[in-house]
């Protein structure tokens, strides 16, 4: 497949193509996804939901990792998913050449429970949700296309997966899966995204927490980076894949010099962990930036805020190795 962005793909600045994907064209953008990962063994993940409903009683800061993880069971196996991205990437260091959108059909403001909230600010960001009723992917046909793409359930040849404060995220995508509602459990859940997705999972957000002077969401954390989006507007799923995976790439550089290590750590360490579902704190001393390191803008805009979510595959071990 011939992409638009080949500038991207060999590590430049091009242009970011963001492909749209509705019901009439998921077998055709399938057929690409599956080209794409061939060649770009690095993915960014983001979706899109209505909220959440259900809110434990106590802190969000006071709660365990457990109790955490029953609130994101009670909202996602309420709610409906409405849009999932992928960026994808050469390498740790290259820009994403490709990204896709995937919209869903199944949700439905005027019936399905949601946070009202959050409906209007995904459709103030541009989310048609007639449209979506109308023309978007089936969940189940996208389950089995997910299944076939070589995205998941890769064993070995697992792609390396990017996202932000995800927990949320994988939770909609492992539901979507299985087909049916979340474990009853967090290790259950965690063992789920292991096998679906690997073991190189990376939550900028749990990065973030090891890097002095970082906070906030992703636009926040973008802000203070340097980083701009490459396409498209926040709170859309495609656009807030891209833009993970450019703020992760930009906390390697300024924090752990490219992937080197840093006192002791390299960025692989952090491998494996969801932001908010540590079932051991990463108790790691706060890292500095790299003495080259150009100075970040201070900026302030928590995305939880809403509740929104919000090699060549052939040899994970070379792209493991590339990310320490």
């Amino acid at each position: 497949m011939k992409l638009q962005t080949e500038a991207a793909a060999a590590g430049g600045e091009g242009r970011l193509m963001i492909r749209q994907v509705w019901a009439n064209n998921v077998e055709s953008e399938f057929q690409a996804i599956r080209q794409v990962a061939e060649r770009f063994p690095y993915v960014s993940m983001d979706t899109e939901f209505p909220g959440v409903i259900h809110c434990p009683s106590k802190h969000h800061a006071t709660l365990t990792p457990s109790e955490r993880y029953a609130a994101l069971k009670a909202n996602v196996d309420a709610l409906h998913l409405i849009q999932v991205g992928l960026a994808f990437a050469a390498s740790p260091d290259a820009a994403p050449a490709v990204a896709f959108e995937i919209n869903l059909r199944e949700f439905d403001p005027r019936v399905h429970r949601h946070n009202p909230s959050s409906v209007a600010l995904l459709a103030g960001h541009g989310l048609d949700f007639a449209k979506q009723r109308r023309q978007g992917v089936d969940a189940r046909v996208l389950a089995a296309l997910l299944m076939s793409s070589g995205l998941v359930c890769s064993g070995a040849s697992a792609p390396t997966w990017v996202t932000f404060h995800s927990a949320y995220d994988f939770g909609y995508l492992v539901k979507l899966l299985m087909g049916r509602k979340l474990p009853r459990t967090l290790p259950e859940f965690l063992g789920l995204v292991r096998v679906f997705f690997g073991d190189q999972v990376y939550d900028a957000r749990h990065v973030m927490d090891s890097c002095a002077g970082l906070y906030g969401g992703l636009d926040a954390l973008a802000a203070q980076l340097g980083v701009q989006r490459a396409a498209g507007m926040s709170h859309q799923a495609g656009s807030d894949a891209a833009l993970t995976w450019d703020v992760f790439r930009r906390i390697r550089e300024v924090y752990f010099a490219g992937g080197s290590r840093r006192q002791g750590q390299g960025v692989g360490s952090f491998a494996g962990v969801l932001y908010g579902l540590e079932l051991e704190l990463h108790l790691a001393t706060p890292l500095a930036p790299a003495p080259a390191a150009d100075n970040v803008n201070r900026n302030n805009k928590n995305k939880c805020g809403n509740g929104n979510g919000a090699g060549g595959r052939g040899n994970n071990r070379r792209a493991v190795a590339a990310l320490r």
